[in-house]
């Protein structure tokens, strides 16, 4: 019999050992009690199960959708049971070949059971004929592609709106044709909501506060000016601002105020010209001005060590005119009218461009093109089909008629006499006769614009214009050739040359409408005085 001692902290039987607190059946239990841990899925501490590494009851998994599976005798969870026993009353419909639950006394799905009154043979669709409906007597496909949409959206922003303005109608109408009908009515629904929300409803302000909104802000911008009812935005200027200050911001920082009053000097000057009717510089011109002072206020700071204006010599100038003999002549106009502007401002003591000169010759330096290429571009560009409208146009209308960058960007349909196929170009007193390969590439133009659907008056135009007045800016004419390498510049040069050395120059100039200097140069041989022995 067991001595007590004390009693047992779990049962309370008697304790015979005096170092225990557990009586011999609870210490057996206590020192053969399985290890547990916490289960990874459940985060209850339990025996783990060596193969899955988790508790038994998170061990059983569903066979499809692997979600734990609270029943010893089952493989499939509690959705995946209901949705397998769902499936088992369903068939393939014989009609609709869908799965579905049969019914008993038709042997179909609900839907086949009932399929509703046939359609009536005199709805049909005022377009196409098939008896499918879905509004304003139309099929669905008809009524997507109908114009009649962008009016009835427009009437009906009207009468939403309590002061709606006088020309909705009139832009309505403007997108008619121009935009597929979605997207017009998009553009309908954006408009409105710039119009309800306490947004200007000033033709001007208007154009400013839908900026962000790019195809509404085109649309809008070529509706309203047309109209004559709001001016052009500034955008050019305000893209030609931000050229100048980033120029500017390039200047070292203690000769930046200077540069900075130069650069309002030249706007100023350019808005009184304007005002004055002479001709203004234009926006390359100031900003190949600044490109020079930038470059030499970078030159002095990095080269020669100076922080101030007034320390620049004679010396500087003509170290930074060595550095770069391709641009002398253009980096010391500018640096000329700097140095006056400087000497009024008392930012100079002396004009150090006053002796400096920068001799060069008016003869044409620029490349030209070898005859056995113009051959191989006239061959592309006159019997691949392949070859894409615009490239074949502006190519040949460069190589084989001189035409400028300019003159293939604004030619409109007003400028093409399509009896003597001949087209106006530019500036040209008389109207340029086309040959056959030229004209068959101005025919491929204006077939390519028909496809697109597009109503501006241009013949090159893009995804941006299409819908649009605008013509095509002039870097996606000169990219036009960006396939072969070329820029159309380079095959006017060619033909110039070719014509100035071959015809009299005069005639040259009066066909052209240049001037007899321009041609002169194309006439003129250059020497390069800087490869010369020295005497």
């Amino acid at each position: 019999m067991t001595r007590r001692i004390r009693d047992c902290r779990r049962c309370g039987r008697a304790v015979g050992k005096p170092d225990r607190d557990l009586c011999a059946r609870c210490h057996w239990a206590a020192s053969h009690a399985p290890v547990t841990h916490p289960c990874p899925r459940c985060g209850v501490d339990r025996v783990l199960q060596p193969d899955t590494g988790r508790c038994v009851r998170c061990s059983r998994t569903c066979r499809q959708c692997q979600a734990p599976v609270l029943f010893v005798d089952r493989d499939l969870c509690k959705e995946c049971l209901r949705r397998q026993r769902r499936d088992a009353d369903r068939a393939d419909c014989p009609r609709c070949s869908k799965r579905r639950i049969l019914r008993p006394a038709t042997g179909l799905c609900g839907s086949c059971s009932h399929p509703g009154r046939p359609p009536n043979p005199d709805a049909a669709c005022v377009d196409c004929g098939r008896v499918r409906l879905t509004g304003a007597g139309r099929c669905r496909s008809c009524w997507e592609r109908s114009r009649h949409r962008i009016t009835v959206r427009a009437a009906n922003l009207a009468e939403a709106l309590d002061d709606p303005p006088s020309w909705l109608g009139g832009f309505a109408a403007y997108l008619v044709g121009r935009h597929h009908p979605s997207r017009a009515c998009a553009m309908l629904t954006r408009l409105g909501k710039h119009l309800t929300d306490e947004h200007p409803t000033h033709p001007q302000a208007l154009l400013g506060a839908v900026a962000a909104d790019v195809p509404l802000a085109r649309a809008l911008e070529d509706f309203l000016t047309a109209s004559k009812l709001a001016l052009p935005p500034d955008r050019e200027e305000r893209r030609a601002a931000a050229r100048r200050q980033s120029r500017i911001d390039a200047v070292p920082a203690p000769l930046r105020p200077a540069v900075t009053g130069f650069a309002e000097h030249l706007v100023a000057g350019r808005d009184r010209a304007r005002r004055a009717g002479t001709r203004p510089r234009g926006h390359t011109t100031l900003e190949a001005r600044l490109t020079a002072v930038r470059d030499f206020a970078q030159f002095l700071t990095a080269r020669r060590c100076k922080t101030d204006w007034a320390t620049a010599d004679v010396g500087d100038i003509e170290a930074f005119l060595h550095a770069h003999p391709g641009r002398r002549a253009s980096y010391l106009t500018g640096l000329r009218q700097f140095c006056r502007y400087a000497l009024r401002r008392r930012l100079l003591l002396i004009d150090p461009t006053a002796g400096v000169q920068a001799p060069q010759t008016m003869a044409f330096r620029g490349p030209t093109l070898p005859v056995d290429r113009q051959r191989e571009l006239f061959r592309r560009w006159s019997t691949d089909p392949e070859v894409h409208p615009h490239e074949a146009f502006v190519g040949l209308a460069a190589l084989l008629h001189g035409a400028t960058t300019q003159d293939l960007q604004h030619l409109a349909d007003d400028d093409i006499d399509h009896e003597q196929h001949r087209i106006r170009l530019g500036r040209r007193p008389q109207p340029t006769p086309l040959d056959p390969w030229t004209w068959t590439a101005l025919q491929r133009c204006l077939q390519h614009r028909k496809n697109l659907g597009s109503n501006n008056a241009h013949v090159l135009i893009t995804m941006q214009t299409k819908a649009t007045r605008a013509a095509a800016s002039d870097s996606y004419v000169k990219q036009t050739l960006r396939e072969v390498g070329i820029q159309p510049r380079i095959l006017r040069s060619t033909r110039l040359v070719d014509l100035v050395g071959t015809v009299d120059a005069k005639l040259v100039a009066a066909a052209y409408g240049m001037t007899n200097e321009a041609v002169i140069a194309y006439l003129s041989d250059h020497v390069d005085f800087a490869r010369l022995p020295n005497p």
